[in-house]
C-alpha cells in the first residue's frame, strides 16, 4: 500500500513521482511481499509503475524539457 507512511493522490504527478522515489529509496525496508509486487530494481520496478501510469515518465520528461528553457530552472540543467 503506497499510503502506509504518507498519503498519495493518484491523480497528482508530484505524488506519483514521490511514491516512486520513496518506494525505491526504502525498497530494502519493504516487506518481502511488497518487494515481490514491485519487482526487482530497476527494470521490474519501473514496469510496475509504467503499467499503471503509462504516460507518467514521458509526461515528466516533456515537462522538464520545457522547464530547461525557463530562467528559474536553468541552474538545474547543463548549459550544453
Amino acid at each position: 500500500d503506497l499510503r502506509k507512511f504518507r498519503s498519495y493522490k493518484g491523480g497528482s504527478v508530484r505524488d506519483l513521482l514521490r511514491a516512486m522515489r520513496n518506494k525505491k529509496h526504502h525498497y530494502r525496508e519493504l516487506p518481502p511481499e511488497v518487494q515481490e509486487t514491485l519487482g526487482s530494481i530497476p527494470d521490474d520496478f519501473v514496469c510496475y509503475f509504467t503499467a499503471r501510469f503509462p504516460h507518467l515518465l514521458l509526461h515528466t520528461y516533456n515537462a522538464m524539457h520545457i522547464c530547461c528553457q525557463e530562467r528559474l530552472f536553468q541552474h538545474y540543467y547543463n548549459q550544453d
